[in-house]
């Protein structure tokens, strides 16, 4: 499969054929008092850990390396794990070592969301139900685990952030955040003397003008960059996905302007759902967009070619393959609502969550 280009060049939208995923394991996790009639237990979070192909599924969660000293003076990489939940407290945990070693209460509320900075890989963000997302330095470990975490900056939105992302292109100095009342970049560079911050900008889309007295269309319950400068996001009951350039729609903004448009560059078609909170996610290297729905399936598009002009058209670019859900010999569940998509670097597994304690994992066929 191509890979998607990072600059926009072309003027048209097209699809390759599809990764050609089977399903491979239907698992069921957290059953209430290991009942296997537990289809209720809702599943939120998944993430691969870096270099390695086992995935950990919590509320919210969120893998990095950090630096481990060592007897000798030396120091060693190891990945870690945070998660997050209710109580508003970080757990800090070492899988290979099965070790919760440390928390800290990043929030009176519970948290929503957590994200590392790929650049500064101790910089933690959390996004929780106080309306704030605040950034910390969890440090690195000595040898007995200890270790110290410090507030860096406070960002205040209006209202529950749902995702966090980092542009690629700038990771230590803009963040945009998914909230249940919009999209929102914050600048987030350490050399300025403000450690409380507002929104840089809000970013608007052309489906808010589908407001009505039930829906303002503005709840981002999707978000994931798909190159270096393309952006991934869905509204929810919006019934597609937008893909838009980030670095144009900050060129675009003029002077202090909060609400900026933005630069979309096509539409993918949806499942047409009133149900929130159906998150998408991206596989950068092979230009791949996934997003579950209300009944089990995963709608996939291989993009490989990018431009504003196919949106003029009004013709959204249709699935490039749409995956069932599998039916799993026994199961009474069928087509479950897909709350999230996790994919490791290679594409070679997809693992999708879903509200009836079941995860669902795919794994991409051989090439002929």
């Amino acid at each position: 499969m191509a890979r998607l280009q990072a600059v926009v060049t072309s003027s048209i939208v097209s699809v390759q054929e599809p990764a050609s995923l089977q399903p491979l394991h239907v698992l069921q996790c957290h059953s209430k008092q290991d009942n296997p009639d537990d289809f209720s237990t809702q599943l939120w979070a998944c993430a691969f850990e870096p270099a390695h192909n086992s995935a950990y599924e919590f509320f919210t969660l969120a893998w990095t390396t950090v630096l481990m000293a060592r007897e000798n003076g030396c120091a060693r990489s190891c990945n870690i794990l945070a998660t997050g939940g209710k109580r508003g407290f970080v757990k800090l945990i070492h899988p290979r070592a099965n070790l919760a070693y440390g928390e800290f209460r990043a929030s009176r509320r519970a948290i929503s969301v957590l994200r590392f900075s790929p650049c500064q890989t101790s910089f933690l963000f959390t996004g929780a139900y106080d309306n704030k997302i605040i950034m910390w330095d969890i440090g690195g470990l000595d040898r007995d685990y200890n270790f110290k975490t410090s507030q860096l900056i406070v960002m205040e939105t209006c209202s529950t952030p749902l995702h966090i992302c980092l542009p690629p292109c700038s990771p230590d100095t803009h963040l945009i955040s998914g909230c249940d009342r919009g999209l929102y970049s914050f600048d987030i560079q350490l050399n300025k003397n403000v450690q409380k911050r507002a929104e840089e900008m809000e970013i608007v889309f052309p489906v808010y003008k589908k407001t009505d007295k039930k829906n303002d269309y503005r709840t981002i319950d999707g978000l994931s960059f798909l190159t270096e400068d393309i952006v991934a996001s869905k509204s929810h009951m919006q019934g597609s996905i937008y893909l838009w350039s980030w670095s144009g729609t900050r060129a675009s903004r003029q002077g202090k302007q909060k609400e900026v448009p933005a630069v979309v560059l096509a539409e993918l078609q949806w499942s047409n759902t009133d149900i929130p909170y159906l998150s998408l996610n991206t596989c950068p290297g092979f230009g791949y967009v996934v997003c579950g729905d209300e009944k089990g399936r995963l709608w996939t598009y291989h993009i490989t070619d990018l431009t504003k002009a196919n949106f003029r058209s009004g013709k959204a670019v249709p699935a490039t393959e749409v995956l069932g859900w599998p039916s799993p010999m026994g199961s009474p569940v069928e087509g479950p609502s897909i709350n999230s998509v996790a994919m490791d670097p290679e594409l070679r597994y997809l693992v999708a969550l879903s509200d009836k304690n079941m995860v669902v994992v795919w794994k991409r066929a051989s090439s002929p």
